[in-house]
């Protein structure tokens, strides 16, 4: 078992209030939902009636009692590989339409364990540290670099320079203290250079050598997105599906 893999399962037993060995088994696991100390906190809400995530190649859930009877009654016993199919989904789908819920995402996540310290050469960047980090609060170029959730508070930036002028941030929340999530944002006239994929890179390095492990979510949909990710050492790790 690799850190990063072993780091996620530690993470999502906590955020799914479930025992680790859970997590490491080739059982489906259903759990009613309770906050516990340790768990990613972005956007944390109390009342979940169901999120559910495909890690290890099988389905973990959580949530309400009726959430979760019902999700358990979908899934049963399948392998999480195809569980986000188009049947499936819009099997959860109209069961949250029976209990006035809706789907909120279902987001992939990657994870970057070890450094790639690579040479940048001439490239101009500077480390925004973390009491910088509150002059790009109206920033819309930079809206996803820096969240400004008070639950998984900002951390730290790297800013990509051209000639002076800040092109690219990639920003580190801490969602947990085992987990922090890396956000980036490129200036619409640099995007294409890969100055987002070099910051994101940069940074992530920065969050192990500060001892957390670097996640990075987007949607199924954000392929640029994805190859960021991809593009700066991560690998996709767990799906993760939420309701409100």
């Amino acid at each position: 078992m690799d850190k990063a893999f072993s780091t996620v399962a530690t993470q999502l037993s906590f955020d799914y209030n479930m025992p680790l060995s859970f997590l490491l088994d080739n059982e489906n696991h259903f759990s009613i939902y309770k906050p516990q100390e340790g768990r990613r906190r972005f956007e944390d809400n109390p009342d979940v009636f169901l999120k559910m995530a495909v890690f290890n190649g099988k389905v973990v859930a959580t949530g309400k009692e009726e959430g979760v009877k019902a999700i358990k009654e979908i899934v049963g016993e399948r392998r999480g590989d195809w569980i986000f199919d188009g049947g499936t989904l819009s099997r959860i789908i109209m069961m949250l339409s029976t209990h006035n819920r809706r789907l909120e995402m279902v987001h992939p996540f990657f994870v970057k364990e070890k450094k790639s310290n690579k040479e940048r050469g001439n490239l101009s960047y500077r480390i925004i540290e973390k009491e910088e980090i509150e002059k790009y609060r109206d920033d819309d170029d930079f809206s996803e670099a820096f969240a400004f959730d008070e639950n998984a508070p900002d951390e730290i930036g790297v800013a990509i320079m051209e000639k002076g002028e800040i092109v690219s941030i990639a920003g580190a929340s801490s969602d947990s203290p085992l987990m922090w999530q890396i956000g980036v944002n490129t200036k619409p006239k640099y995007r294409g250079k890969g100055y987002g994929k070099i910051a994101v890179d940069i940074l992530s390095d920065i969050v192990i050598d500060r001892g957390h492990l670097p996640f990075y979510g987007t949607a199924f949909s954000h392929i640029s997105s994805m190859n960021v990710a991809l593009s700066s050492f991560f690998r996709p790790m767990w799906i993760e599906l939420t309701t409100n």
